[in-house]
């Protein structure tokens, strides 16, 4: 074995620098881990939530999925295995994971690229291309859990789709909390955490994308004028359970990262399941393209990327403010 691979301690210290990229409900980055001896901890921070439109805690939930399976992937790009035990403390609802390590064979390039995706994967709100049949296979198969199932919906589900977006919009109209707490995470320019007016559609291109959520006007303009025709896929699990909620999000980062690899665009749809009648269209919506399971989590845009280049980086908190150490001296 070279004895250029990074000691556990160092792995799982840069994993959690890398999988701090992973996408999170307005960029809330609703996590926190704990170094501990032999172990790597993933809690929920609720300080963090956005408690008008995710009361349940759900989004928070499968944000932190995003980021487990991100550093599942900076992991496995350095050489190591990760085994994952979920929800590892009954007594402590907000804590959602135990990542183990141990090394094995340097990673091949598939894995090395899925690492580079990481570094290279953004929300993507500008109009996209349809994808191709086997992109569709790609993305409906970049991920292995029986748990959860993906649908991918025809034009009549992403009508659909649209109209479930419609009355979440009409839901929330005059909710002022709601645009409170959306004005307060989004449409600024802020460092570290937020969606910056950068990211979002301006003001004449914010109904261009049908199904996406009516942020406050942002700069971000496709540089052509062209209509959305992305695919829609919408996650599904059997259960509403926290675990259901966190396997979720592992499984949209897999899908995500897999899109970023092959130089596709996409971006997470979650206000259209926030309200139990919008939730229930994106239901029937999937139903009709097949899926059994009951319970949509989260819809993904997916499509080829019609502007050149990426749409802009959004900021992340300091490492130093998520994680906690608790080594002990002796390691």
């Amino acid at each position: 074995m070279s004895n250029d691979r990074h000691t556990p301690e160092q792995a799982l210290r840069r994993a959690v620098a890398r999988a701090h990229r992973a996408p999170s409900v307005h960029n809330t980055q609703p996590w926190l881990w704990e170094l501990r001896d032999g172990s790597l901890e993933l809690f929920a921070d609720p300080e963090r939530m956005v408690n008008v439109a995710d009361p349940s805690g759900r989004q928070m939930v499968i944000s932190c999925g995003a980021v487990l399976h991100h550093a599942k992937v900076a992991l496995t790009s350095m050489g190591y295995e990760a085994a994952i035990v979920r929800m590892p403390d009954p007594s402590d609802a907000f804590h959602l994971a135990t990542i183990t390590i141990k090394p094995v064979t340097f990673p091949d390039e598939r894995d090395r690229i899925l690492g580079e995706a990481v570094q290279m994967r953004r929300s993507d709100r500008r109009p996209l291309g349809p994808l191709s049949d086997n992109e569709i296979y790609n993305l409906k198969t970049a991920f292995h859990d029986d748990l959860v199932s993906i649908a991918v919906l025809d034009r009549d589900g992403a009508q659909i789709v649209k109209e479930a977006s419609e009355l979440a919009v009409r839901e929330r109209a005059t909710d002022e909390q709601y645009h409170r707490e959306l004005n307060w995470w989004s449409g600024h320019y802020r460092l570290f955490d937020g969606v910056p007016r950068s990211s979002l559609p301006s003001l004449e291109k914010r109904g261009a994308v049908p199904s996406g959520r009516e942020f406050p006007a942002g700069t971000l303009k496709p540089q052509r004028d062209v209509p959305d025709r992305a695919s829609l896929l919408v996650m599904s699990t059997s259960g509403d359970s926290a675990e259901d909620w966190l396997r979720c999000g592992e499984a949209m980062s897999a899908v995500l990262l897999r899109a970023a690899a092959s130089r596709l665009g996409a971006c997470p749809v979650t206000h259209v399941t926030e309200i139990e009648d919008s939730r229930a269209l994106v239901r029937d919506a999937a139903q009709r393209a097949g899926e059994v399971r009951r319970y949509p989590q989260v819809v993904i845009r997916a499509g080829e990327r019609l502007s050149s280049g990426l749409p802009p980086e959004t900021g992340r908190r300091p490492v130093e403010e998520i994680l906690r150490i608790r080594v002990s001296p002796d390691n």
